[in-house]
């Protein structure tokens, strides 16, 4: 025994003490029942983490919400409003109907935009009628060249920004008065190196032009109006091609010289069909600059991914490729990756960018392999070429494939693009052609797609576009609750400018399903339709071209073909067998796909479903994910203000205790002034100065705590120990009043400790909630942030609470629980700690 070390003696005596305490800990049922309860919510807390790796993030993320996913028809009919129901019919049909025409160019979108808003105020007989709204917003919404191009005029304009893509100031002289090219200021600084008889001269040409009229009226606001009738008159005389030449050569050359300096700015514009025609056409940027401009935002990406994963061969690779001069403003555009959680949420954002690439390039057989970072970089920007251009007219589109002959892969990549967006275009005219036909008696082969789109009744045709959905969606529900549901939804929508009685009329006819409704759910899958459809696009196109090699011998057979239209339509047209089962899986695909895209969105919250045990909150966040994300927190938070809490409150309690005097007065009152501190109130003010986290709220928490009642609880405990025998006979041994705080007072106050540790986890946990019903902590989710939620979406203070108890009732719930076990079990050790509370 006299061999044994200290530590091995104390560890048999904490041993042996721990037995006797668990015996009298088993007695106590309470006891018993808290630890229970501790130990189920530990278990929850830890197995998050590996649960959340095998849950699908989209549907259970619960902090950033929204699941939008149409789990079932149910969603359709009791979870969607009215207008929701009638897009997930009209958009995949007038999808296509947009596709159809997206060859033709913004003025030919822009009459058919006229005539179907002309046509839904004579379809409701109103004058602010939104009836085919939806139609409308589709057809904005799916042009996607428009969308592309503005996406491309920023890029543009920050790579010109800072001077890494060529430009000719002007193109065409008449540019000098176009406001969107040239601005007043810049003409002032013109009419300092170019005469008035000059411009006259060099526009004589054009001078019925509003932009020569613009020219007239900054002439007069820079030097008079008689300066200007002088200019008017000089410009209806007539002039040599050599005098017009040299004219316009002094107006460039001065143009160039301004621009060279910096004195003026050109401002170019590339949003516009128009527009990027023109610089196409006239080589006003460099094709390949043209190219750069489309992939700016991508380079950043692909350079922020190799800094987060360190990856020098990827910067090696682009630094030695030909998009090297964008590498430096794409360093300046990379965020901030000093902070972990700004990195990884780059990181996710990235790689979840990079997989839809990936997908991209695999339907057009193109190579997507980081380790070749100018490969990816020059198959993008092909793409997005030939995406940003397919609107325009086929010789510009010709022409801007021919001037990538040098650089072989952003050839290859435009040229498969187009090939899709061409089949894209065949097939839907293809199926349009199936829809007029059923609205006109015509020969097939008479219905010209799309020049028929000009003359058409839209009052017509946009009921008989909805058909093919509105037969799946009656075959799918009829003589269910859900097609009642979905019928009495559309009659009851309340705006009668968007009454679409019509859908009623149809749903409830009998449905004839054809293989239209295969063709609108796997569009992007669908083999080519009409070969003859697809020559007419090809033909436009390849003639233009200066290599035609390599679209004649791919589509030699299509070149050849002879008219299919009757096989294309009956193809269509052709009837097709599906259970009710799945008509009703695939009606819930499609306006899955559709919620998915953002196009049609889940009235949340959701009551208990089979997809959500315990629902949705209003953000669409599941209640049952919230609070398992949720426990771990509210762990760390108890009990890391309580370990403060005790830490502080047994040593100032013990200190104070044994020294007494001036340390004792001061401590026990400044624990008075804590007891009576406004915890509360003042974590409230707190807030207002600076957002509190979880540490912040446990680190606080737990110094209001330890200076506060559990000093004078550690202190009465320590003044009993203190008095000990043992304890005179360690300072007649020479220990040191540090040694005996340490090593005899405190070990024998601990269990107190203990126990109050207990005690504060629940006081933390309610404090958070507390603080989170108001918003006032900067945490991204909890138990009270889910109550939170509730209350200012306004469910709680609806007087109508109990239809939508999932929302608080969780939350609240576990929080009583969680509390209730730590205060079970703090009762339980009450009772080893003072033995008079012991039962007999």
């Amino acid at each position: 025994m006299a061999n044994e070390s200290i530590t091995k003696i104390k560890f048999k005596l904490f041993l042996r003490n721990f037995k006797k305490n668990w015996n009298l800990f088993k007695e106590n049922k309470m006891g018993i029942f808290g630890l229970s309860i501790i130990i189920i919510f530990g278990i929850f807390a830890l197995t998050y983490p590996i649960a959340w790796q095998f849950v699908d993030h989209s549907i259970y993320n619960p902090v950033t919400g929204t699941d939008p996913r149409v789990q079932d028809i149910s969603y359709i009919s009791k979870y969607m409003s009215p207008q929701n129901v009638i897009k997930g019919i009209e958009i995949p049909p007038a999808r296509i109907f947009t596709y159809s025409f997206l060859d033709q160019g913004e003025d030919f979108k822009k009459q058919i935009e006229q005539k179907i808003d002309a046509a839904q105020r004579q379809f409701v007989n109103l004058d602010y009628a939104q009836a085919f709204r939806h139609i409308l917003d589709t057809i904005v919404d799916s042009y996607f060249p428009i969308k592309e191009r503005m996406r491309f005029q920023t890029q543009v304009s920050q790579l010109l920004e800072h001077n890494l893509i060529s430009i000719k100031p002007l193109s065409n002289i008449i540019e000098i008065g176009n406001r969107k090219k040239f601005s007043l200021i810049s003409f002032k600084k013109l009419l300092k190196k170019a005469d008035t008889k000059t411009l006259a001269i060099a526009l004589s040409e054009y001078k019925n032009s509003r932009e020569v009229s613009t020219i007239g009226l900054w002439i007069k606001i820079i030097k008079g109006k008689n300066e200007r009738n002088k200019f008017n008159e000089m410009l209806k005389n007539t002039y040599s091609e050599f005098e017009k030449s040299e004219a316009k050569n002094k107006i460039f050359s001065a143009v160039n010289e301004l621009v060279k300096n910096g004195d003026i700015e050109i401002q170019i514009s590339v949003n516009s069909q128009n527009d990027l025609e023109n610089i196409i056409r006239t080589n006003k940027i460099p094709t390949f600059d043209l190219a750069k401009s489309t992939i700016f935002n991508t380079l950043v990406d692909i350079l922020t991914y190799a800094k987060i994963k360190k990856d020098k061969n990827i910067i090696s690779k682009l630094e030695n490729s030909h998009y090297k001069n964008l590498l430096k403003l794409a360093e300046e555009k990379i965020p901030n990756l000093e902070n972990p959680e700004n990195k990884n949420s780059n990181l996710d954002r990235i790689n979840q960018y990079f997989s839809e690439l990936k997908k991209i390039f695999e339907k057009l057989d193109l190579t997507f392999d980081l380790n070749h970072p100018q490969i990816i970089l020059d198959n993008l920007s092909g793409i997005n070429l030939a995406i940003i251009s397919f609107d325009l007219s086929p010789e510009t589109k010709a022409k801007l494939e021919n001037n990538l002959e040098k650089y072989p892969e952003i050839q290859k990549s435009f040229r498969k693009k187009q090939e899709e967006l061409y089949k894209i275009v065949a097939n839907s005219r293809a199926f349009m052609l199936t829809i007029i036909s059923n609205i006109y008696n015509e020969p097939i082969d008479k219905i010209n797609i799309p020049e028929i789109y000009l003359s058409l009744d839209y009052t017509k045709l946009i009921p008989e576009l909805d058909s093919p959905m509105t037969n799946l969606l009656s075959y799918a529900t009829k003589g269910t609750k859900h097609f009642d549901l979905i019928i009495n939804n559309i009659k009851s929508a309340g705006d009668i400018n968007y009454q679409r009685l019509d859908i009623v009329e149809k749903l409830e006819k009998t449905p004839q399903l054809t293989e239209e409704i295969n063709f609108l759910n796997k569009f992007n899958d669908y083999y080519v339709i009409s070969k003859y459809l697809l020559k007419s696009l090809l033909e436009k196109y390849i003639s233009k071209l200066n290599d035609k090699s390599y679209w004649v011998k791919k589509y030699s057979d299509v070149l050849n073909t002879q008219t299919d239209l009757s096989k294309a339509v009956e193809h269509l047209n052709k009837p097709i067998k599906l259970s009710k089962k799945d008509a009703e899986k695939l009606i819930v695909s499609i306006y899955n796909k559709l919620a998915l895209e953002s196009k049609l969105g889940i009235q949340h919250p959701l009551p208990p479903n089979r997809w959500h045990i315990l629902g949705t909150d209003p953000g669409g966040r599941d209640i049952f994910m919230q609070l398992w994300r949720s426990t771990p927190s509210e762990f760390m938070l108890g009990f890391l203000a309580a370990i403060i809490t005790v830490t502080i409150g047994t040593i100032i309690g013990t200190t104070a205790a044994y020294y007494g005097g001036f340390i004792d007065t001061f401590f026990m009152r400044l624990a008075d002034l804590m007891l009576l501190f406004p915890g509360i109130a003042f974590l409230i003010v707190l807030s207002g100065f600076f957002k509190l986290n979880l540490f912040w709220l446990a680190l606080i928490l737990g110094l209001l705590g330890g200076f506060g009642g559990i000093t004078l609880v550690i202190k009465a405990q320590a003044l009993t120990i203190k008095v000990k025998p043992y304890i005179e006979a360690a300072k007649v041994a020479g220990a040191s009043n540090r040694y005996i705080i340490f090593n005899h007072i405190i070990p024998n106050v601990m269990p107190l400790s203990f126990l109050y540790m207990m005690f504060n986890v629940t006081g933390a946990v309610f404090s958070e909630a507390s603080l989170s019903f108001f918003g006032l902590l900067r945490i991204r989710i909890s138990w009270g942030i889910m109550i939170n939620t509730a209350w200012t979406s306004g469910y709680l203070s609806s007087g109508n609470i109990g239809s939508y108890w999932w929302l608080w009732v969780p939350a609240g719930l576990i929080i009583t629980i969680f509390c209730s076990g730590f205060y079970f079990l703090g009762r339980g050790l009450e009772e080893i700690v003072n033995p008079r509370l012991r039962k007999r």
